[in-house]
């Protein structure tokens, strides 16, 4: 699955999506994502709500989730992580 929201792009690919974690879900704070314990994958239930905060990219361990063009702390001068 894959969205664009203006210049962002977030991408879930189900196939990479193996690690049975639940990580991205957890951190979530949106209620964007939910796991499916059956198939153990998760799936997306609430796209608009999403911040695009990378939180569910960065804790994701077969990297099946990416999102391109958010910003982060980083990219804003005078503010540090």
């Amino acid at each position: 699955m894959k969205w664009t929201a203006n210049h962002i792009t977030y991408e879930y690919d189900e196939e990479k999506c193996t690690c049975g974690l639940a990580l991205c879900t957890e951190a979530c704070g949106q209620g964007v994502l939910d796991y499916l314990e059956g198939p153990d994958k998760m799936e997306i239930v609430n796209e608009v709500q999403c911040i695009f905060c990378l939180q569910c990219e960065e804790v994701c361990p077969t990297k099946a989730i990416t999102i391109q063009g958010a910003l982060t702390l980083q990219d804003i001068p005078g503010l540090k992580s």
